[in-house]
């Protein structure tokens, strides 16, 4: 996954009793580079991203979660307060979203015990999730085409 330049979440469900299951595909350039249209503005060298036959596929499975939330990428937050490793796949040690978690819920280090910030950065979301251990990640070989942007530029 982190290998991937370009992510798009294609299915979010969840499982059982607050699991949770994502399915994250690769997105890859499509066609010739070209000027795009963007509200009367052309900007040139654009080329669009989707979800083709050849793009990975990988399932992220967390059997239980504490809080979990889904952003619209356009309105995500970068500030340099927060610390994490990882690019696509972020492990947070310290994040505004793990404060929010530890005021809105009871959760701490003796129940449900000692939790991480998970997050996923996409093209068009980023999902956060706190939980007492990391996903299982797979990467599935299938493909998902359920979600082809038509309008995201590289």
């Amino acid at each position: 996954m982190e290998g991937c330049r370009f992510l798009f979440l294609s299915e979010i469900q969840e499982l059982n009793q607050n699991g949770l299951r994502l399915v994250v595909s690769e997105g890859m350039p499509v066609g010739e580079e070209a000027p795009v249209q963007v509200d009367g503005t052309a900007i040139s060298g654009g080329t669009l991203i989707e979800v083709t036959e050849e793009s990975n596929t990988f399932e992220l499975i967390w059997n239980e979660y504490v809080v979990y939330s889904v952003l619209n990428e356009s309105y995500a937050n970068v500030d340099d307060e927060e610390h994490y490793d990882g690019n696509r796949f972020r492990v947070y040690s310290k994040s505004y979203f793990i404060e929010y978690a530890s005021r809105a819920s009871f959760a701490n280090a003796d129940y449900p015990g000692p939790t991480q910030h998970f997050g996923i950065v996409c093209e068009n979301h980023v999902v956060n999730v706190i939980s007492t251990a990391p996903p299982t990640i797979t990467a599935t070989g299938r493909r998902f085409n359920a979600y082809s942007p038509k309008q995201h530029l590289m």
